[in-house]
């Protein structure tokens, strides 16, 4: 039988380090990691992992605009992005279906420096095996400011929030409400959709994304919101007065994408980078701050959703861009109805 074919882009491991060498940067455009202090600790980490002097260049950008610029550039023959994140599915899929974004044999060619590489690859959901890696699990659960309420009166379920004693005061992401319609994949779209009429009767404060909801709810301009895991450690650490627990019906997760567009200024080192970064360079990262994923059994997100699982809580998260395409017409319905509501 004929061995699999392999991409003319792919190579040994010792290939693809010379060329790293060679190439002597990785631009990369991400929003996590954040800080500068990670960001210090991995270039050194990396290189002395490898034998290297290449520099990392950190620039904090959203997916979505690092696709635009990918896109465009490509469109005139050049590149300027080496790796991105952290992108949706549908971030990773509007590259791929430009031939932007291509499967590559990660386990091939970087399994035997890195053996954890093939598990780091299965995290992806089937349809972007290859072609991106899971940096970290966005966990949403509800956020709430100590100083403004007690642990005890905090909310318990997704239901709870419906309560009229919590109107004006639910800090939630105006972009359709994300990430609520995660629950349509437990529940269907239309119970989704008539649960978010009713959450929006009760007047919550909209903000413009899952960032902004966190800083509404640490400054005080809210006493509760919805909010991720990460977000949530970062606040903490900064003293600031937040606290978080899951959701004890729902566990709401998106996985956070990094990936190596096919106009990479620097494909090789890029490559190399990203292989360490999800690998062992995810346990440097932790070491500064939260970078959660629950493949990770033995850390403390992997318990808390475990417990609540283990209670009665659903895990909300998708698994296919089929599942995803599938939630368009439900984003489309509440953007409007939001809209409407302003």
């Amino acid at each position: 039988m004929a061995a699999p074919a392999v991409p003319a882009n792919a190579a040994d491991f010792d290939t693809v380090l010379e060329k790293a060498k060679a190439e002597g940067s990785v631009v990369v455009r991400v929003t996590n990691p954040s800080s500068p202090e990670t960001h210090a600790a991995l270039e050194k980490a990396f290189n002395e992992r490898f034998g290297t002097s290449i520099r990392i260049e950190w620039t904090p950008q959203g997916a979505p605009q690092t696709n635009a610029r990918v896109i465009a550039e490509a469109g005139g023959g050049t590149g300027s992005v080496d790796l991105i994140g952290l992108g949706s599915a549908e971030d990773v899929e509007a590259l791929r279906s430009r031939g932007l974004v291509k499967e590559y044999p990660w386990a091939d060619v970087f399994g035997k420096e890195l053996p954890g590489i093939a598990e780091a690859v299965d995290e992806v959901i089937p349809d972007l095996r290859g072609a991106t890696f899971n940096l970290l699990d966005a966990v949403y659960g509800l956020g709430w400011n100590t100083g403004l309420i007690k642990t005890e009166e905090v909310p318990s379920t997704t239901a709870d929030l419906l309560d009229p004693k919590w109107n004006s005061k639910i800090a939630l992401n105006a972009f359709f409400l994300n990430p609520l319609p995660t629950i349509a994949y437990v529940i269907g779209q239309d119970e989704m959709l008539d649960y978010a009429k009713k959450l929006v009767e009760n007047k919550p404060i909209l903000q413009r994304g899952s960032p902004v909801v966190m800083q509404a709810v640490s400054v005080g301009q809210a006493p509760l919101g919805i909010i991720t895991y990460h977000g949530a450690v970062a606040a903490k650490k900064k003293g600031q007065p937040v606290d978080f627990k899951l959701f004890s019906d729902y566990v709401m997760v998106y996985q956070g994408y990094i990936y190596v567009p096919e106009n990479a200024p620097h494909p090789n080192a890029a490559r190399l980078f990203t292989a360490w970064l999800t690998t062992e360079g995810s346990k440097v990262a932790e070491q500064f701050e939260a970078m959660p994923r629950l493949a990770d059994k033995d850390s403390e997100i992997a318990k808390l959703v475990a417990e609540a699982e283990k209670a009665g809580a659903k895990l909300a998260t998708p698994t296919s861009l089929e599942e995803i395409a599938a939630q368009d017409q439900l984003r489309d319905q509440l953007t409007k109805l939001l809209t409407a509501g302003n």
